[in-house]
């Protein structure tokens, strides 16, 4: 008995550890191979946030999938934090935000269904957008051009991988749930 307790800590730290490099190796495919020539990229890392919050929900144990989403959005954002050009924390409280509100706001509709991860990630990359712009730029008046020129493409590459990311994350989850 005094053994497994040490050891459920190390596994759970390499557990984390393995999930913080698998996000790096994910963060630097998005900022160099997915970034387009007008600086957007495809945000992956905030569509797996919000993938698996909506995957957890729909668990034997809502409020842990919540945490775990949570986890996600708190390391992918540090680690766009340190990559990117951003204050430190920037990435990371936007992530965040954008998952307890979507996780929070779709925790009684069903994931099968392709509407709700639709529309769970444009919901959730229009709070992510504007958190970064509250807190990055200095106060906007014209909420409709930084809309159209920088939310609307955003919200458009995000879209692209979500059905894909959502069924990759309810595999991922269901296979480690059961083992």
């Amino acid at each position: 008995m005094g053994n497994s307790q040490p050891r459920r800590l190390e596994e759970r730290l390499a557990r984390e550890l393995g999930l913080l490099l698998i996000l790096l190796v994910i963060a630097l495919i998005q900022v160099t191979l997915l970034t387009g020539p007008a600086g957007f990229s495809v945000p992956v890392l905030l569509v797996l946030a919000i993938a698996r919050a909506l995957v957890g929900s729909s668990t034997a144990e809502p409020v842990r999938g919540l945490i775990r989403s949570l986890w996600w959005a708190f390391y992918g954002g540090l680690v766009l934090d340190v990559l990117g050009s951003l204050p430190i924390g920037s990435h990371a409280i936007a992530q965040l935000l954008a998952v307890v509100v979507v996780g929070l706001a779709t925790r009684r509709f069903a994931v099968e269904r392709p509407i709700v991860p639709l529309l769970a990630v444009a919901f959730g990359t229009l709070i992510y957008e504007a958190v970064l712009c509250l807190i990055v730029l200095p106060p906007i008046s014209d909420w409709q051009t930084y809309g159209l020129i920088v939310m609307l493409p955003s919200l458009l590459l995000a879209l692209i991988p979500t059905l894909p990311v959502v069924a990759i994350v309810h595999r991922l989850v269901r296979n480690t749930e059961y083992h």
